[in-house]
């Protein structure tokens, strides 16, 4: 399974429309993930015209689950053979991965999806694959430009892997 993976849109704030190099980064993809602040549900309609989504729900986002069924604090899926857990913030990582991830999501699943910080990245910790996919419109925290996605390929037996897509490296 092929999966998106996107978070801190902040629209319409940041654009009022996706931008197509996150199309192009997601062509192909079964599921897409939003890890919160999206700000408005638009967002998620803009997604679903690739492929399904779910999304948590982000401090900017507050009510959004609701209105919206694909929104939740905390989301849980089982994928391949993998647990896989959503919510927007998980922080103080020097903490430990398993310290942290079982405060914020009440358990330890082998996939970890969050957001927040605008910082990307992808890591092994702890026997979890720990992902954050930074912003894809504010990233690090900087003005409104093309930032980042991550894609998640999990297939049943094999290790589960994680890459980082730069969206200004894309030509739409």
């Amino acid at each position: 399974m092929k999966i998106g993976i996107i978070s801190d849109t902040h629209m319409p704030a940041s654009t009022p429309v996706l931008w197509p190099e996150v199309n192009i980064a997601f062509e192909g993809v079964d599921l897409i993930l939003h890890a919160g602040d999206l700000e408005m549900v638009g967002v998620l309609d803009m997604l679903e015209e690739i492929a399904p989504v779910l999304a948590a729900e982000g401090n900017h986002d507050q009510g959004l689950s609701e209105f919206d069924s694909r929104i939740k604090k905390k989301q849980f899926l089982d994928i391949e053979g993998y647990r896989l857990g959503m919510t927007h913030i998980i922080d103080s990582w020097d903490l430990g991965a398993k310290r942290v991830v079982q405060s914020y999501l009440g358990e330890l699943p082998d996939i970890v999806v969050c957001g927040d910080s605008h910082f990307e990245f992808v890591r092994w910790e702890d026997d979890m694959l720990l992902i954050n996919a930074g912003s894809a419109t504010y990233p690090h925290n900087l003005e409104s430009r093309l930032g980042h996605v991550v894609i998640l390929e999990v297939e049943s037996g094999k290790k589960p892997s994680a890459e980082i897509i730069d969206l200004s490296t894309i030509k739409a």
